[in-house]
This record gives structure tokens, C-alpha cells and sequence, in this order.
């Protein structure tokens, strides 16, 4: 029965996120305490090894995953981008707490696009979920069982609120500039439920890899699907 380690990392630090700003669309590189978070991060724990590495198109995702993986080559997908939050780019909260536009859109839930934005968050989540389903048929194709991908918070917290194993509240898997998580994505269970098991945080240190703490789908649950399925994903 086939399974794929996926990882997902946020990309490095930028001037705005130093200085608290909503960051989306707004093509930033890495900032100099981005590139040494980066290092720092390297040198203390273990990112790891794929077959794959997949990047949101914005430069500093791009430039994140070449100090992460300099020795591979990297897909683009831009599915996978921030995003869009149109005039509020680059502004930080203090910048926007008098403005009405914008707390009505934070009080809306961000359903409705911002000022000058492209997407509501319903149209962001369908977005990325396409582009997630891209990946993985690029990953079966290839028949390569383990990848990276280098994207931005908003697209993992997205992803694994929606997806993930445990169920919890998307905004439970934040994480920090470098960091991210590895998920196991069952195809029986991909296919008939549209879930995947989320593992722990990377990078990871010594022996504590995320592989080693999936536990939510029982498999005797995940060999009745395949049995249902005609043993196709064995």
C-alpha cells in the first residue's frame, strides 16, 4: 500500500516579517537574519532527504530551498503562493487599525477579497488544495515517494487545518520561519477521505524524525479501504 512523506517548511525570514507586516503576494527576498535563521536552524537539527523539492514561485521560497536542498533541482508551483492581501501589503497591524476596510475584512474571516486583492479565502484554499493534488499526481507519476515543499504559513496552516490528522484549528499549525512538518499521505486514505496524518516538527534533531510519530489512522482501517478498492494501492 503506497505512502508519501511530504514535508512542508515555511520559507525564511524577509524585512517584513521582522518588522510584522502582512507579507502576501509581495515578492521580498530573504533578509540577512533570515539567511542566518536558516543556517542556525541547519546546523542544529537535520532537514530531510528527498527526491523532490517543490517551491512556491516567490523568491524568498525559492531562495530558502536552494540554502535547504543546493544540490537540487527545484519545481515551481504556483498554486502554491501566499496570499493576496492587496492594499494591506506590506502595512503592519498598527499601520491598519483604524482602517475600517480592514477590520471588516479580518472580522468577515478574510472571506471576501481585500481592497485591491484577487481572492477571498475560500478562493485561496481552493487554490492551494489544486495545487497540492498537482503535486502529488507530479510525485506518482515520477514515482518519487518523498518530497519538500517550500511555501509560505498561510498555504501550510491551510493545508493541514483542512487535511491533516488530527483535526484541529488551522492557525494550530503556525510555525516559524525554516521550520515546518512532514505528513504521511496514504493513497486509500487520500482518496476516500481526503485527509493525511501530520508528524512532527522539522528540521528535527537526532533521532526524532517525524516519520516516527504517525499514529492516527488505524491501519486496519487503511487495509479495509484498500480491500475495498480492490488491493490497488498495495
Amino acid at each position: 500500500m503506497q505512502s508519501y512523506h511530504i514535508y512542508f517548511i515555511r520559507h525564511g525570514m524577509t524585512a517584513s516579517n521582522l518588522e510584522g507586516r502582512f507579507v502576501g503576494k509581495t515578492d521580498l527576498p530573504l533578509c540577512p537574519e533570515g539567511i542566518a535563521g536558516l543556517a542556525g536552524l541547519m546546523e542544529k537539527g537535520e532537514y530531510p532527504n528527498v527526491g523532490l523539492v517543490y517551491t512556491s514561485p516567490l523568491l524568498r521560497c525559492v531562495q530558502t530551498a536552494h540554502l535547504l536542498y543546493p544540490q537540487m533541482d527545484l519545481i515551481s508551483l504556483p498554486q502554491l503562493q501566499e496570499f493576496d492581501f492587496g492594499e494591506f501589503e506590506n502595512k503592519s497591524l498598527e499601520e491598519l487599525k483604524e482602517d475600517s476596510r480592514f477590520l471588516t475584512f479580518m472580522e468577515q474571516k478574510m472571506k471576501s477579497p481585500a481592497p485591491g486583492g484577487t481572492e477571498g479565502m475560500d478562493q485561496f484554499e481552493r487554490r492551494v488544495l489544486e495545487g497540492f493534488e498537482i503535486l502529488l499526481k507530479d510525485m506518482m507519476k515520477k514515482q518519487i515517494f518523498s518530497a519538500a515543499v517550500v511555501t509560505h504559513g498561510g498555504v501550510i496552516m491551510t493545508l493541514l487545518g483542512g487535511c491533516g490528522l488530527p483535526r484541529t484549528n488551522p492557525s494550530y499549525w503556525s510555525c516559524q520561519p525554516g521550520e515546518g512538518y512532514g505528513i504521511l499521505l496514504n493513497l486509500a486514505v487520500w482518496s476516500n477521505a481526503g485527509s493525511f496524518e501530520i508528524g512532527g516538527k522539522i528540521p528535527y534533531q537526532g533521532e526524532a524524525q517525524p516519520e516516527a510519530q504517525y499514529h492516527f489512522v488505524d491501519p486496519d482501517y487503511i487495509r479495509s479501504l484498500d480491500q475495498k478498492m480492490g488491493g490497488k494501492h498495495s
